[in-house]
């Protein structure tokens, strides 16, 4: 019996970026899709449209590769990316959409993945800003450094504000 060994996020990011074939972009696609896949659906898309969003911004991705000066901005840039198309998608809707407002209380999302879960009541409390800030720390596990790339806030900003977030949420549900 051979074991086969997946390589890190890291490894499969770096190869197909120093070397953009059809190859690495299919190991590549294979590690990022379901991450996308719950980035949208956090958001609250529904499942095909998630899909799409997220080919699309494979896409995007393949074709712009060569812009990244930074390997160790992957993440964030991808995010960047990925919450764009979002917003454009959301604007083809037809739906009016704030700087940080990605799901509408107007029926954006007939599918609500938090659901009956504690975190949907912490989120359901929290102003769109808010909220984006506890998905993308505790959802999408993006680390301090990489939300304020994304966001385009300085670090300890972030820091800041989650740490208000959690104290606010904690005084609010005591």
């Amino acid at each position: 019996m051979s074991v086969v060994v997946t390589p890190s996020f890291e490894a499969v990011v770096e190869q197909f970026v120093r070397c953009p074939n059809e190859e690495h972009f299919a190991s590549l696609f294979r590690v990022l899709a379901p991450q996308l896949m719950v980035y949208f659906r956090a958001r609250g898309c529904e499942s095909a449209v998630a899909e799409d969003l997220t080919q699309e911004v494979m896409l995007i991705l393949f074709r712009k590769v060569d812009g990244l000066r930074d390997l160790t901005l992957f993440r964030p840039w991808l995010f960047r990316i990925a919450r764009n198309e979002l917003l454009q998608y959301l604007r083809q809707q037809g739906r009016r959409v704030e700087t940080l407002d990605l799901i509408e209380d107007q029926g954006a999302a007939d599918w609500n993945p938090f659901a009956g879960l504690v975190l949907g009541e912490w989120l359901d409390c929290l102003p769109p800003a808010d909220r984006e800030l506890l998905l993308l720390r505790y959802v999408d596990g993006f680390a301090y450094h990489e939300m304020a790339e994304l966001l385009e806030l300085p670090v300890g900003t972030v820091q800041w504000r989650v740490f208000q977030l959690k104290k606010r949420l904690a005084e609010h549900f005591r």
